[in-house]
């Protein structure tokens, strides 16, 4: 499995064509035919496109169905700023790593992730409804003493994510405010980096993905969790689903894509292959035993 990472200050060109270079020495869904003692196995070659937290799940998959399959190879572009569907669309990956379905793309779920919603720990709030969630980050609510009385009567700052990005694309789905978080609001361009900001920042609301977010707060990082329609967030309360900001974890492939891209997701949706899921902090589609 090989990995191509740029650093984040690199402009959309120099990405696009990196894409290009790596896909002139990885081109997509190679598949072969490996003849081993007269028997056929499983070969060639699978390009994944992503930009968001899930990459180290990605890594825990590849490398397993590598293992489990020698003649093959996966290798993982990631990057803030790439678009995992014009990626596959262009023809320059197998699989884009989405948050959403698309309309042209085989959309498949193959796990869920949930979405913390993080304030600085000195502010007083400890619970939302999704619904004020959503009037926060779309701009409605714009005090936190319209929340709670005890709150400051201070403006709030919200932090938000590229709109290019997964748990952003699936966070406004989630609350219908797809395009209606306010441009002001501040862009972090990792869960590191929105984490940071909010643990400096009293009046400050991000949110991010649930594993970090549990991380942050078991590494003593100055950031309160809060909790959704009463309802706290940590690993259980997502698995069983009463934790309600859940997203999707979507493999977007081409309709018809090429046997060895049909393994791997066959693979994913496995038994096997969703028990890995919170090895790569993520969750399965549900409960495996």
């Amino acid at each position: 499995m090989r990995h191509h990472f740029q650093p984040p200050y690199l402009v959309t060109l120099l990405i696009v064509g990196a894409l290009g270079v790596l896909m002139s020495s990885a081109n997509p869904a190679r598949a072969n035919t490996a003849d081993n003692n007269d028997t056929k196995e499983l070969s060639g070659t699978i390009l994944i496109v992503g930009n968001g937290p899930e990459r180290y799940l990605i890594e825990i998959l590849a490398q397993e169905f590598e293992e489990r399959h020698p003649w093959t190879s996966i290798d993982v572009f990631w990057h803030p700023n790439a678009k995992p569907a014009k990626a596959v669309l262009d023809g320059e990956a197998d699989i884009g790593v989405s948050g959403d379905t698309h309309p042209q793309l085989r959309s498949i779920p193959v796990a869920r992730d949930g979405i913390a919603i993080l304030v600085n720990f000195s502010n007083p709030i400890e619970n939302l409804t999704l619904q004020q969630v959503a009037a926060i980050f779309s701009g409605k609510i714009k005090f936190w003493s319209e929340i709670e009385e005890e709150a400051p009567q201070a403006r709030i700052r919200l932090i938000t994510r590229a709109t290019n990005q997964n748990i952003r694309q699936g966070f406004e789905k989630l609350l219908g405010i797809a395009g209606q978080i306010p441009r002001s609001a501040r862009l972090a361009g990792t869960e590191q980096q929105a984490i940071n900001l909010v643990a400096g920042d009293l009046n400050s609301i991000t949110f991010v993905s649930m594993a970090p977010a549990l991380r942050a707060k078991e590494d003593g990082i100055p950031v309160k969790l809060l909790f959704i329609n009463g309802v706290e967030p940590e690993y259980q309360t997502v698995l069983d689903n009463r934790y309600p900001l859940q997203r999707p974890i979507v493999f977007l492939t081409k309709p018809s894509p090429p046997p060895i891209v049909t393994a791997f997701i066959d693979f994913v949706l496995s038994d096997d292959g969703q028990r890995l899921m919170k090895r790569g902090k993520f969750y399965p589609l549900k409960e495996i035993y």
